[in-house]
This record gives structure tokens, sequence and C-alpha cells, in this order.
């Protein structure tokens, strides 16, 4: 057969990337539609504000309201929180501190203690029977003592009385509410149901956001999911918080699940963050992980005018967040969304013929001309994979972790071979990046992968795998000078071992930092941000500033043939901004659209730096060296 076998990766992959898109539609549409995002405020922030400025929390809330801020957040307080803060006209405590012990009631039991008359005390007592059963009522005087099941220690870190201020103000204005109901260490998901339910019937409750380190009534947290299931009640997702039991119930409420970020107090002011970068860090969540749910707070590192502030970062926050086309409403969970059989398809295509094709490269066929056999059989094993990827879920995660990294690998290979047409290696490396990237996106982007909710195997071996793949070419290709038992036969060079050493151990910093922002130093935030503001998307570091460069690089040493035994190290490198754009594809909860635009920019940017640093090196640095040789040698 008188085919090509470049030609044939070629169509291969071209009919993988029209299955992808066929399978990528329905996704494109949730993200169109998925435009609403919501601004919430925290309830005791409305009253910290409300004493500060003299202005009633009503009155507070209803001028941001006006502003684009959808919710208010309603805590459910600890025993340390109505101890300390008195958020509620009762006391807590000891009974015998409190008064209230006598023949009924020790001194050590954690008593909660309300004035007869307020129109809180049955309310707080008919909670309690629900979420804690062994509670009891008695009467002193004109106060009610409700006597809780436990000393004051088992009720200190335990939630388990709401704001019924703000659930009231929230009732009464038609306001959502975004419950935060706690843990408790005396209720199980059962208790936390029937609680949850008591209220969800009386007040508008629309989103549950969990407090605490440990998720309210786990382990047992499907009583929990029944009820936000029958009350239409979303699930808030908050990013890069680590609360046990979480993630469990946020899997038993999917699709029902709205993602939220947040900045504590103490992040922002450990960072000693600005305003506006506040402000960009929740453009950023919006735009690049299409979170819907932000919740606002005042900021602590600007002293007096608070509210003034505060209403101020609201409308120059929606001011940002309008300008990308979004708008202020309450968002939308995303409609459920599985695996598609054409992203299958794409996949199992992708996968295959990149698997297949560095084969053939390991022995120096690729320039050859296919065979009907083994056309034939490649036919075949696809459509027999796309079946096992669809239909066994173990074999599709094993699938994409090895997959995408043999895409990027061919996607490096083939733009490191081209250096004596740098554009054709440019292009070719882009073509295959974009068409195996959309084969991976549209197949292992769901809308469970979208919430994190499932976890994809090819994140860290797609930014791993390439360069030992790409090694173990080189070493069986001679690309290298020398063969693998050459260099384990003789003795090591201190340079090696430092470039070995330095190389290992940036493959783990990449591996280490991806997809975690606590790693990221305070220099490279800043810089980061620079390119955001000069940028339509801000491109990954890993392509512009190491990846393309070193291509380039590469270019130009082959063009000069120099340093044969040194090359090794910039092909390496190189293959880090391949690695890098397929692993962009594989964020399913960036918009795709963001990422074709991101892996473009990266690319673009990353030739342009790649060109500076051969100019830098062409016209200073060389020189530099020669003239440094000739002083040396007079």
């Amino acid at each position: 057969m008188n085919l090509s076998r470049r030609y044939l990766l070629a169509a291969a992959l071209i009919i993988a990337a029209i299955f992808a898109v066929a399978g990528l539609l329905p996704r494109l549409n949730a993200e169109k539609d998925n435009s609403s995002v919501a601004f919430v405020v925290e309830y005791k922030d409305l009253v910290s504000l409300s004493y500060q400025s003299g202005s009633e929390p009503l009155e507070i809330w209803q001028n941001i309201s006006h502003k684009g801020v959808q919710g208010i957040t309603v805590m459910e307080y600890t025993g340390e929180e109505l101890m300390n803060l008195n958020p509620m006209p009762l006391r807590f405590g000891a009974a015998g501190t409190l008064g209230a012990d006598g023949s009924e009631v020790s001194p050590d039991r954690a008593v909660v203690i309300i004035d007869s008359d307020s129109p809180y005390a049955q309310l707080i007592y008919d909670y309690l029977k629900i979420k804690l059963p062994d509670v009891s009522m008695l009467r002193m005087k004109d106060e009610t003592v409700l006597v809780l099941p436990g000393t004051t220690d088992y009720f200190r870190q335990s939630a388990f009385i709401p704001d019924f201020q703000g659930l009231d103000l929230c009732r009464a204005n038609g306001v959502p509410i975004l419950f935060r109901p706690g843990p408790c260490l005396v209720s199980d998901g059962e208790m936390v149901a029937n609680s949850l339910s008591w209220l969800a019937k009386r007040y508008p409750i629309k989103n549950i956001i969990p407090s605490g380190a440990i998720m309210a009534g786990y382990p047992k947290l499907s009583p929990i999911a029944k009820v936000l299931k029958t009350e239409d009640i979303s699930f808030a997702q908050v990013e890069f918080v680590r609360q046990v039991g979480v993630s469990d119930m946020a899997r038993l409420t999917a699709p029902s699940v709205l993602p939220l970020h947040s900045l504590t107090r103490e992040e922002t002011i450990s960072r000693r963050m600005s305003r506006s970068q506040i402000r960009e860090r929740f453009v950023r969540a919006v735009q690049e992980r299409s979170v819907r749910l932000l919740i606002i707070r005042p900021h602590d590192l600007e002293m007096g005018s608070r509210l003034a502030v505060f209403t101020e970062d609201i409308e120059l926050l929606k001011l940002d967040i309008e300008a990308l086309g979004y708008n202020l409403g309450w968002p939308k969970t995303l409609p459920v969304r599985p695996s598609p059989f054409a992203g299958a398809v794409a996949c199992s295509i992708s996968f295959l013929f990149c698997l297949w094709f560095y084969s053939v490269r390991l022995f120096g066929a690729e320039d050859g001309n296919v065979t009907c056999k083994e056309l034939t059989g490649l036919i075949f094993l696809s459509l027999c994979g796309a079946v096992l990827l669809f239909k066994v879920p173990v074999l599709a995660r094993l699938a994409g972790g090895f997959g995408t990294a043999f895409i990027a690998s061919e996607a490096a290979l083939a733009s490191l071979e081209c250096y004596k047409k740098p554009a054709k290696g440019l292009f070719l490396g882009l073509f295959l990046v974009v068409c195996g990237g959309l084969s991976a996106a549209s197949f292992y982007g769901t809308s469970a992968a979208a919430l994190r909710l499932t976890p994809f195997s090819g994140v860290k071996l797609t930014l791993l795998l390439p360069p030992l793949l790409i090694l173990m070419h080189d070493f069986r290709r001679r690309v290298h000078p020398e063969s693998i038992n050459d260099v384990m036969s003789r003795p090591a060079l201190w340079g090696e071992l430092t470039l070995v050493g330095a190389m290992m151990l940036a493959l783990l910093v990449m591996a280490l930092r991806s997809d975690n922002v606590s790693s990221v130093p305070g220099w490279e935030t800043a810089f980061r941000g620079f390119m955001e503001k000069l940028l339509l998307v801000r491109p990954r570091t890993k392509e512009f500033v190491i990846g393309y460069p070193a291509l380039i690089l590469y270019y130009y040493v082959m063009k000069k043939n120099w340093a044969p035994r040194s090359r090794e190290a910039l092909r390496l490198a190189g293959s880090v901004a391949f690695s890098s754009a397929v692993n962009t594809f594989c964020h399913f909860h960036t918009p795709l659209v963001l990422s074709v635009i991101r892996v473009t920019t990266g690319w673009v940017v990353g030739i342009a730096a790649g060109a500076v640093a051969v100019a830098l090196l062409a016209y200073v640095g060389v020189p530099l060296w020669k003239k440094g040789l000739m002083e040396a040698f007079r």
C-alpha cells in the first residue's frame, strides 16, 4: 500500500478530532449556558458593618443587593462562638457557671439560657430537639434553660444553634440563604438531615456550605444528601479547602453542586493581598475554573470606612465580571453529561495511533509506507478500544493516564525532528497537541470531571512520562551520541550528574505544583497577574518560559552543530511545552474555548521568547564568549 505512515498518523488524528468535536458539543452548550455568577455575603459581616456604620443590616443588604449581591450565608454557631462572639440573645456555658445547676442539672452540664419572652426560645428548643433529641427544657423565673446532652467540652467545637436572626431577615425579605451547618459530636447524619429538613421548610435555603473541619453528620451522609435533593438545595464545593467528608457529600449530591471560592481573612493578611489582587483572584476563579459562587468579605488591610470600601469592592468586581461576558444572578448547576461514545472513538484513535507511531519510531520505520495488514489491525484495534473505553471504567482511567503522555511525546518528537524546517515543526507540534487534547477533553470532560468529583489520572503522567519516553527514544535511535550502555559503562561526569539532578528536581516540582496554587511563590503570583493583564488569557509558565524557548534554542544549536553531548537537555526541556499544553486540555473545569486560547497563546508567546533567547545568544552571548577566549590567549 502506497501510504506513508506519517500521513496515516495525520489522517487518523484529523478523524479523531472530528469525533472529538462531535462529542464536545454538549459540553460547549453547557459552558455557554453557565454564565451566571452569584456574589454572596456573610450575615455576621452585615452585623459587624452595621455596628461600625450605624446602618441597620437590612439597609446595608438593600444597598449591596442593588449592586449584584445575590444571597447571604448564615452560620450554625459552635459553643465557642456563642461564648466569645455572643451573636444571639442567649447565654451558653456550664450550668454551674451560669447559675442554672440544681437538683435536676449537674454543674458541668452544658446549658443554653434564653429569656422566656424571646421569640427564639421555643424556636431554638424545637430545632435542638430534632438535632439533639436528648435535650431538655427547664423554666427558671423569667428564663428558659435548655439542658444539652453533654458537658461544655463536647459543645465548644460543635455547631448546634443556627443564627435565627439572619434566617429571619432573609425570609422576611426573600433573600436566598446559604446555610453553613457545622459538625456536632453528638449528632449523626440522620439527626443532621432531620434538622436541615425542618429548617428548609421554614426558610428559603438555596444552598449548603459546610463549615468546620468535618462535614456535619459524617460519615452517615446519605440522609443529608436525600434531604438536599428533596428540598432542591444545591451543595457548595469550596475550592482548596480539605474538609473531611465534603468530597463524599459532593458525589452524593451531584450534579447539584456549585463550585465556590472564598478568601479567608487569614490568607489575605498573611499574603498581604491588596483589594485589586483579591478581585483578580475572584475573576480568575470565575474565568478559569468555572466557579459560580463567590463569598465577598470586607477587606481587613484598609482601616476605616469599611462599609464604603466593601461597597466599592463589590461594584468594581461586578464590572470586572460583566466585562468578561458573565451576568450576575443565581447560577445553574451543571446538567448530567456522561462520557460520549464519540469521545471514546476519538481517544481510542489518538491514543492507539500515537502509541503505534512511537513504537515505529523506536525501530526507525516512521518514514516507510503502511501495509494493508498494519492498517487493518489499527482500524480494528481502534474500534475495539473505543468499546472498551466506553464500557470499562478502570481501563478508561488507565488509558487516560498513558494515552495523553504518548500524545505529548509524539508532538514533542515531531517538532524536534524538524530542526531543518522549524516552522513546520512548530505547526506540526501544535496540530498534534490540539487534536490529541480535544480527544481527551471529549471523552473525559464529563460534568463530574468538571466538578472534580472524578479525578483524571493523566495529569501527573502527562507531565512526567514524555521526557522519559523521549529519553528512551533518543538512546535507542542514537539521537544522543551515546547509547544507554555507553553511558552506563563509563564513569559519570560531574556535569551530567548535575544536569540529571536538576532535571529530576524540575520534574518533581512540576508534578507537585500541578493544580496546587498554595505552592506558588509570591513573585510568581505577581508575574502571573502581569501576564493576565497583558494578554487575554495567561499562558502556562512551563510553556512560554521553559518549553518553547528550549525548542527554539534546540533548533539554533542544531543549525550551528554545537554541543552534541548536551543537546539532550534542550530536547527534554522542549518536551515540557507539549506535556503542559496537552495537560491544559485535561483541566476539565476550565472552559474549553479558554483552554484552546491558552494553548495557542502559550505557543505564540513561547516562540517569541525563544526567538529573543536565540538573538541574545547569537548577538550577545557568542560575541562575549569569543572575546573572552581571545583575551585568554593573548
